[in-house]
């Protein structure tokens, strides 16, 4: 059977691509991600910034009330999923992937 959809390529071997963040409509985009992080270096950046993500809602949480303290809750644990998928992926990586340059 002809497989419809192609392997992705080995994590290994996936590099990021250039991406403006930052949109805004008063000028052109502050932001960009770099072409050319390795993937695993940019799971660790990811992770780091939902460590931040999920201080900033306990915070939220501690001092909200109502229904932003809700809305603060939900947002914690999603970004908690989040950041446990992303340490799987790291975990994962680290075990599976040849040893490369990125890794040393």
């Amino acid at each position: 059977m002809k497989k419809l959809v192609p392997d992705p390529p080995p994590l290994h071997d996936c590099y990021t691509t250039p991406k403006s963040i930052g949109h805004c409509n008063e000028h052109d985009n502050l932001f960009c991600v770099a072409p050319g992080i390795h993937a695993e270096d940019a799971l660790v950046h990811i992770a780091l910034l939902l460590d931040c993500a999920f201080t900033t809602c306990t915070q939220a949480i501690e001092f909200g009330e109502g229904s932003a303290r809700s809305f603060s809750q939900c947002t914690q644990q999603s970004v908690e999923l989040a950041k446990g998928l992303v340490s799987s992926l790291i975990e994962g990586v680290g075990r599976y992937a040849p040893a490369s340059p990125h890794s040393q």
